[in-house]
């Protein structure tokens, strides 16, 4: 063979081996550079997802702290009027103030008393037309506190069942009577399947416990639960105005969920 070509063809491999050791030189940065940009998305990917598992139970937890204080603020007063045994007949007035915009609880809405969706979405716009027209800081005005010792409820209630004040513990129907008097007493709250908090533990209320309302005098009534039941959202309005009855009653209201859709839990007593 010619050393020529031999020549030629040991420096055609050389520069061969070298020509592939220099791609592979080339290509590893790119390569590192292409795993590192994966590995940083990754951990921001990671780092999102972490932080919206959060969302909720920070969010519920601020709530839940929130409502502590208006309880504790509603419970303070009660406690100043019946330690000073004051028989004055002018009610006392007791308020606290939250942000508009403040922990929001997923799925909120006001109750549709109809399964007709043209009214629903009628309802749906006045009722958002409401919210957008709040101050940014809502005064809530409570009316007293409610009480399940056997199921360990305690919660402030308020004098409207409203998006803001069912955050903080019950709403009074304003179309239902006072506790205490003659008719139908109706108190709202939210079920709140993922805290141990407001209606809860609602569903575990049997026949024969009591329930107990302290409203803003003092005053203490004492109701005995003697019916349970769930109904369809639709069904509401029968059942939680005031005048459905002559006898001291309270209805106490929250979500119940089936495998297909969300109902109501009505827990009803009358007064011991």
């Amino acid at each position: 063979m010619d050393p020529s070509l031999i020549e030629k063809n040991h420096y055609h491999n050389i520069t061969g081996m070298h020509y592939n050791d220099s791609m592979k030189t080339d290509n590893t940065p790119r390569k590192k550079k292409k795993f590192d940009g994966l590995l940083v998305l990754a951990i921001l990917l990671f780092v999102a997802g972490v932080a919206l598992l959060l969302v909720d139970p920070i969010r519920a937890y601020k709530r839940a702290k929130k409502a502590e204080e208006g309880l504790g603020v509603v419970e303070a007063q009660i406690a100043q009027i019946q330690e000073a045994g004051s028989d004055s007949e002018e009610e006392p007035v007791v308020t606290f103030v939250v942000p508009k915009d403040a922990n929001a609880i997923d799925g909120e809405e006001y109750d549709y008393f109809t399964d007709n969706e043209e009214d629903q979405a009628a309802m749906s716009s006045m009722l958002e037309e409401e919210m957008n027209n709040m101050p940014d800081y809502v005064t809530l005005t409570a009316i007293g506190v409610l009480n399940i010792d056997s199921v360990g409820i305690n919660i402030a209630v308020w004098d409207e069942a409203t998006v803001v004040s069912l955050r903080y513990g019950g709403g009074h129907y304003v179309d239902s009577v006072l506790p205490g008097e003659k008719g139908n007493c109706t108190i709202l709250a939210h079920h709140m399947r993922r805290s141990d908090t407001m209606f809860h533990k609602l569903d575990q209320v049997q026949l024969d416990d009591e329930i107990k309302f302290t409203d803003v005098k003092g005053h203490t009534y004492t109701y005995v639960v003697d019916e349970i039941k769930i109904i369809h959202g639709y069904e509401l309005e029968d059942n939680i105005i005031g005048d459905i009855t002559d006898t001291r009653q309270i209805t106490l209201v929250t979500c119940s969920y089936t495998s297909t859709e969300k109902m109501r839990l009505l827990v009803i007593g009358h007064i011991k």
